[in-house]
């Protein structure tokens, strides 16, 4: 079925083989499958539930070059990355959120610093 699919090289091809794949329990195939397919999203979720923090920490750096803030976001929260959440949080302008969230995990300079932004 790999085979075919890189023969054929269509993502209706590539996205029934992983869906397969998946079903079986075959993680490698459905990674090369998701990757050909630039399915990111769908890739990070992989990542996460087979435990492949590195290459999950790769996603998380490729959805900030990509500048898709959701899936930046989505992946902070894979890797338990605190500090680049409130990042995020910041930069979009929700300044609410990210002193929530940096208060509730102990970052005390930046939920201070955050503070001061958002005024009395």
């Amino acid at each position: 079925a790999m085979a075919a699919a890189q023969q054929l090289d269509e993502t209706a091809v590539w996205n029934k083989l992983s869906e397969i794949a998946l079903q079986q329990g075959n993680h490698q195939v459905v990674e090369i499958a998701y990757q050909r397919t630039k399915n990111f999203e769908k890739l990070s979720f992989l990542y996460m539930i087979t435990g492949n923090m590195d290459k999950l920490r790769k996603m998380q750096k490729i959805a900030e070059q990509r500048n898709n803030v959701s899936s930046h976001f989505q992946n902070t929260l894979y890797t338990g990355d605190v500090a680049e959440r409130v990042k995020i949080l910041r930069n979009v302008g929700q300044l609410g959120l990210a002193y929530v969230c940096a208060k509730a995990h102990g970052l005390e300079e930046e939920a201070e610093s955050i503070a001061v932004q958002l005024g009395p």
